[in-house]
């Protein structure tokens, strides 16, 4: 990787981060389109997530002091909050993300030994996977921060470790269908980011090892600074429009990419 590449990767995934078309899979396809070896890019694309990872935490400071002082309440003085619904919403999507992450990790893990085309077939399917996703997510339950949505949700975010299945768009479609509004979808879902991120980030880290050096971090640096400046308007974009279309389309490129490479 040069200085370009990781400068416009790091710009990458501090916009496509917040929106709702995958941006681990993007970039694996971006690099392995120029020629990368795919396991080498999924290190560097699951690294690029501690920046925005960093610039979410800022964003939402406020609601995890809160977060914080609530389970802090509840260990020591086994008294709810306001906030403790939230709290063991969170706690219980994140037990339930692991159930579907690490099955997902393992098949992604043996499929990137493949052949390096065959990584863009794969990210184009999910794309129309998460496409469909956006499509057809209505709100049709009550919205109520309990623990069957908390472990639906947790369980639909465990597959967006595969390249094409978006995070945000999983979650948020699977909080619609339970029931919640989109500003309060995006909301919990970038809340449930956080712990979520910053679990994959240490176990991805301690079995494949973390990718230091010049151009990853400064890579990272520019996920941070996009990241933090570009979220609140994202966000905002995001819950507004309806970006199926777009995952189809990127598909459409990736399918076209596997025929030609």
């Amino acid at each position: 990787m040069d200085l370009l590449t990781a400068i416009v990767s790091g710009i990458l995934q501090g916009i496509f981060e917040w929106l709702p078309i995958s941006s681990q899979g993007n970039l694996l396809g971006l690099f392995t389109i120029i020629g990368s070896n795919p396991q080498e890019a999924l290190k560097l694309a699951v690294m690029l997530h501690i920046g925005t990872l960093l610039a979410a935490t800022i964003y939402f400071r406020k609601e995890i002091i809160e977060i914080l002082l609530s389970l802090k309440l509840k260990l020591i003085n086994k008294k709810e909050d306001k906030n403790w619904d939230l709290t063991k919403f969170l706690i219980i999507a994140t037990f339930a993300t692991s159930i579907t992450a690490i099955p997902s990790y393992l098949f992604l893990k043996n499929f990137l030994g493949t052949n390096t085309s065959f990584v863009l077939l794969l990210l184009a399917i999910f794309l129309i996977i998460t496409g469909f996703l956006q499509l057809f997510k209505k709100v049709k339950g009550s919205g109520e921060l309990n623990i069957k949505n908390a472990i639906l949700v947790g369980l639909g975010q465990g597959f967006s470790i595969l390249p094409g299945v978006s995070r945000s768009g999983t979650t948020t479609s699977f909080l619609a269908f339970s029931g919640f509004t989109p500003q309060k979808a995006f909301r919990i879902s970038f809340l449930l980011s956080i712990p979520a991120v910053l679990v994959a980030e240490l176990g991805f880290g301690l079995i494949e090892g973390f990718l230091i050096d010049g151009f990853s971090i400064i890579a990272l640096i520019f996920a941070f600074i996009v990241g933090i400046f570009s979220m609140d308007f994202l966000i905002k974009i995001a819950h507004k429009i309806n970006f199926a279309y777009f995952c189809f389309a990127l598909a459409i490129i990736y399918i076209i990419a596997f025929l030609v490479i």
